[in-house]
């Protein structure tokens, strides 16, 4: 019960809005105003004003042109395309990251693919939305 308390305690980009389910498969544009999980399959254009967590099963195939946008990420499952997120990108040792990631903080745990080039730079939460659109 306690945390079910503590959910409603954190501001909007820490509660997860939104779920994508093992074995679901969604394509187009998702925009999301929270945080999001996406253990199913996705292709398109993501945006999402919090976290972004994909999981172990979790596939992401990111429009070539935009990419995926977010606060941060902790990836565990496959992504292709390239990453925004001004706060963090975290892969475990299961992620495999095919694309360029540009945020302050990369975490890359032993085990971990990514084939691409990062940046770690500062990017204005403004720059990263409107970017997006």
């Amino acid at each position: 019960m306690a945390f079910l308390k503590d959910i409603g305690k954190k501001n909007s980009s820490e509660q997860l809005n939104t779920f994508l389910g093992d074995g679901t498969t969604l394509s187009g544009e998702f925009s999301i105003s929270g945080s999001v999980r996406i253990d199913g399959h996705f292709s398109g254009k993501l945006s999402a004003m919090g976290h972004l967590t994909v999981g172990q099963n979790g596939y992401i195939k990111a429009s070539q042109q935009v990419g995926i946008h977010c606060q941060s990420a902790h990836i565990a499952g496959t992504v292709e395309g390239d990453v925004i997120a001004p706060g963090r990108v975290h892969l475990t040792k299961t992620a495999k990251v095919f694309g360029n990631i540009t945020t302050q903080i990369l975490i890359i745990e032993e085990g971990a693919v990514f084939n691409g080039k990062s940046e770690m730079e500062n990017i204005p939460a403004e720059e990263l939305y409107s970017a997006a659109k």
